[in-house]
């Protein structure tokens, strides 16, 4: 089998530019083109990024010894103090360089529901690893199995207005993700690596194109975003819809089988991402990803402020979030990896 290390490197890749592209589609929300089609809703192509990134943490962290203490010390310190120092930064840049108001700092923290979303999940790994430790395969399915028939049963009940009673918060949240992103990672399955990338971009294709339909036609509550402050659990914006579980599935499966298959294109597609210049590449981005997830809602920010108000057409909008989300997955990456080496500084930069 592939260095594990080589797929979990390219999925933080792709994860962090989804994100990025997700917040470029944002400044937009509104925008159409083609006589009435929303652009907005193309950003289902790239929801996967923040399940996927819960994923990995999965098959980083579970089923290692962990001593508290240390774990916290190493991991959640880790995310921490980056959070501190971005949020001062972004906060700093909004209030002096934009001269934008104190509501605007504020929503600098919704935007940053993931880091809260993570740190809780963070502070969870050390219960959850001794239920991983001491789970069978079978009992990690049934967990699994749980958080996918509880993903369809909310969404059911909430988009017929179905009045339940059935609590399932343990399951459906992101710890279902980060058992999934650790059951992926180890599961070997009874097909060749040529087959399973074929169905997962059948899967990912499918999943993507029903999303992006029910966000054009508004049939969200039902094939979009189901995310759990829509939902009878913790509230965050992680999208738990079973679309979206087989969308992050998917591409957690094909990023992983990518490097064992032989059939063409895929073996071209892997020969190209095993050269010197890509894998360095490859490995940069995913150690800057945390922190260029921290930095990047400065462009957006300043995109939102100077740009959006002007008046494009829909194809130049579309050419506009294309160029923006390239543009700070670019220079987010630059910025991160210089801070990353220097010394006191790095510690702050999130480049791990």
């Amino acid at each position: 089998m592939a260095n594990r290390l080589e797929y979990i490197d390219l999925l933080k890749v792709f994860s962090i530019l989804a994100i990025i592209t997700i917040h470029a589609f944002m400044v937009w929300k509104s925008a159409e083109i083609l006589n009435g089609v929303v652009i907005y809703s193309f950003c289902e192509i790239v929801r996967f990024g923040v399940p996927v990134f819960i994923m990995v943490s999965g098959a980083l962290l579970l089923n290692r010894e962990i001593e508290i203490v240390d774990f916290f010390k190493k991991k959640v310190n880790r995310i921490v103090v980056p959070f501190i120092f971005y949020y001062f930064l972004t906060a700093f840049i909004i209030v002096i360089l934009l001269n934008s108001t104190n509501y605007q700092v504020e929503n600098v923290l919704a935007f940053r529901w993931y880091f809260w979303m993570i740190l809780g999940v963070y502070l969870s790994i050390p219960v959850i690893n001794k239920y991983v430790q001491n789970s069978s395969f079978n009992e990690l399915r049934y967990f699994i199995a749980i958080f996918v028939f509880a993903s369809i049963f909310y969404q059911i009940t909430y988009y017929f207005k179905i009045e339940q009673y059935l609590y399932l918060t343990l399951f459906l949240s992101p710890l279902g993700y980060l058992i999934l992103g650790y059951y992926l990672s180890k599961k070997d399955f009874a097909m060749s690596a040529n087959k399973i990338v074929v169905l997962a971009l059948i899967i990912f294709i499918v999943s993507t194109a029903i999303k992006i339909w029910g966000h054009q036609f508004h049939f969200g509550t039902i094939t979009k975003d189901f995310v759990a402050n829509t939902s009878p659990i913790l509230s965050s914006w992680v999208d738990v819809s079973i679309f979206e579980i087989m969308q992050a599935s998917s591409f957690f499966l094909l990023c992983k089988y990518i490097y064992e298959s032989d059939a063409i294109p895929f073996r071209q597609i892997k020969n190209v991402l095993q050269t010197n210049l890509i894998s360095k590449f490859v490995l940069s981005v995913s150690r800057s990803s945390y922190g260029m997830y921290l930095i990047n809602l400065i462009p957006t920010f300043m995109f939102y402020h100077y740009v959006q108000p002007m008046d494009f057409t829909g194809t130049q909008i579309c050419l506009l979030i294309i160029g923006l989300s390239l543009a700070t997955f670019f220079s987010t990456w630059i910025i991160v990896a210089i801070l990353g080496k220097i010394p006191y500084i790095k510690n702050l930069s999130g480049y791990y």
